[in-house]
C-alpha cells in the first residue's frame, strides 16, 4: 500500500518540483531582464538627452553667429559686446563642457574645441572655422539621433526575446503538467494546447505590437474553459504585457515631446503637418497653421537670464496647450517660436483661436515683464490655411 501511495503521489511531486524550478527560473529571468531593461532605458534617456542638448547647443551657436554678424554690420566690437552684454561665450563654453561628458559617455566623437583668448572671447569661431565647427556639430547630432534609434530598437528586441522566453517556459511547464495529469486535468491541457498553437502563429508572423500579441492570446484563451491555474497564468501574462506596453509608451513620449515645454517637438509636428496636408488633398477639407512668436524674447533673456526665459517658455506652452482643442497639435517650433496645427479648420476659426490665445497670454502676469518694450510679455501670430 505504501508503494502504491508513492506511485500515486509521484506525479504531484513531479509537478511541484517542476513548478518550483520553473518559478525560480522565471523570478531569476525577470530580475535579470528588469535590470537589463532599466540600464537600457537609462541609456536611451541619456542618448536622447545628449541629442536634445546638441540641438540646443546648435541653436545657441547660431544665435551667437547672428549676433556677431549684426554687430559687424553695425561696426561694433562683436566679441567684446557678446561677452559683456549677452554672456554667450560663457554659456557656449559651459554647454561645450557638458556636451563633452555626454558625448564621451554615449561613445560619440568629441566636438572640436571652442578656443578662447585670455579675455574669454571666442576667437576662432568666425568664417571658415565657424562653418567647420558647425559641420562637426551637425554630424554629432545625426550620430546621436541614429544611436538613440538603435538603442530604442535594441530595447524593443530585448523585450520581445524575454516575452518569448516566458511563453516558452510556460509552455514547457504546462506540457509537463498535462502529461502527468492527462486524464484528471483535461481543462488545463486544452488551454495550454491553444497557447502552444498561438506560439506557433507568433513564430511565423510576429504582430506589429505587444498590445496586439496580448489581445490575441487573451482572445484565444477566452474561447475555451480553463482551470483556475490557467486563469492565473493568463492574468500574469496580461499584467506583464501591460507593464511592457506602458514602458514602450514612455519611450514614445520621449521621442515626440519637447523637453523644456512638454509640447510636441518639431519632428512630430512636421510628420502630422505632412499627413494633414495629404488628407486635405484627398478629402477637400481645410487645414490651418498658426505660428506664435514671443515678442522681444531675446531682450527678456538677456536681462533675466536663461533660467527665467525657460520658465517663460514653459508657462507659455501651458497656456497654449490649455487653449487648444483635442484635435489640435501644439508644438515648439524652435527657440521662442511655437506652431499650432489645426486639422479640418478654416482660416477664420484658426484666427479666432490664435486671437484668443494672444489675449490670454497678454493678460497673464509674468515675472519682470514690466521691463519689456510694451510693458508686458506679448506674442505675435500668423495664420496660413491649405488649400
Amino acid at each position: 500500500m505504501g508503494q502504491g501511495r508513492n506511485r500515486k503521489n509521484s506525479p504531484i511531486k513531479t509537478i511541484i518540483v517542476t513548478g518550483t524550478a520553473g518559478f525560480l527560473i522565471v523570478i531569476a529571468g525577470t530580475a535579470g531582464f528588469l535590470l537589463i531593461q532599466s540600464k537600457m532605458l537609462e541609456k536611451v534617456e541619456a542618448m536622447q538627452q545628449c541629442y536634445l542638448d546638441l540641438v540646443d547647443f546648435r541653436g545657441k551657436l547660431n544665435e551667437f553667429d547672428l549676433c556677431r554678424k549684426a554687430d559687424e554690420k553695425n561696426g561694433r566690437d562683436t566679441l567684446e559686446l557678446t561677452a559683456k552684454e549677452n554672456h554667450q561665450p560663457a554659456m557656449l563654453r559651459f554647454m561645450e563642457g557638458k556636451l563633452a561628458l555626454e558625448l564621451k559617455k554615449a561613445g560619440i566623437a568629441p566636438l572640436p574645441p571652442l578656443i578662447v583668448n585670455k579675455e574669454g572671447n571666442l576667437v576662432p569661431l568666425t568664417g571658415e572655422n565657424f562653418e567647420t565647427f558647425r559641420a562637426a556639430l551637425q554630424n554629432s547630432i545625426e550620430t546621436a539621433r541614429s544611436k538613440s534609434a538603435e538603442t530604442t530598437a535594441g530595447l524593443v528586441t530585448v523585450n520581445q526575446y524575454f516575452l518569448f522566453f516566458i511563453l516558452a517556459l510556460l509552455l514547457a511547464l504546462s506540457l509537463t503538467a498535462g502529461w502527468q495529469l492527462h486524464l484528471n486535468y483535461r481543462q488545463t491541457l486544452i488551454p495550454l494546447a491553444q497557447l502552444a498553437e498561438q506560439m506557433k502563429l507568433l513564430n511565423r508572423n510576429i504582430p506589429e505590437s505587444i498590445h496586439d500579441t496580448a489581445e490575441e492570446i487573451k482572445k484565444e484563451l477566452a474561447e475555451a474553459s480553463r482551470s483556475s491555474d490557467i486563469t492565473q497564468i493568463t492574468e500574469s501574462i496580461m499584467d506583464f504585457f501591460a507593464e511592457i506596453e506602458a514602458k514602450n509608451k514612455k519611450l514614445d513620449e520621449i521621442n515626440i515631446r519637447d523637453e523644456k515645454t512638454n509640447l510636441f517637438n518639431y519632428r512630430h509636428f512636421k510628420e502630422h503637418l505632412i499627413t494633414e496636408i495629404e488628407r486635405a488633398k484627398l478629402t477637400g477639407s481645410k487645414v490651418s497653421l498658426a505660428m506664435i512668436d514671443i515678442d522681444h524674447f531675446k531682450l527678456y533673456n538677456d536681462k533675466n537670464g536663461h533660467i527665467a526665459g525657460d520658465l517663460v517658455l514653459k508657462h507659455m506652452a501651458d497656456l497654449i496647450a490649455s487653449q487648444c482643442r483635442t484635435s489640435d497639435i501644439p508644438a515648439r517650433f524652435g527657440g521662442e517660436e511655437f506652431a499650432l496645427l489645426f486639422p479640418k479648420t478654416d482660416s477664420e476659426t484658426a484666427s479666432e483661436i490664435a486671437e484668443r490665445l494672444r489675449r490670454v497670454i497678454g493678460a497673464e502676469p509674468f515675472e519682470n515683464e514690466e521691463d519689456q518694450p510694451a510693458g508686458q510679455l506679448t506674442v505675435s501670430a500668423g495664420i496660413a490655411t491649405f488649400p
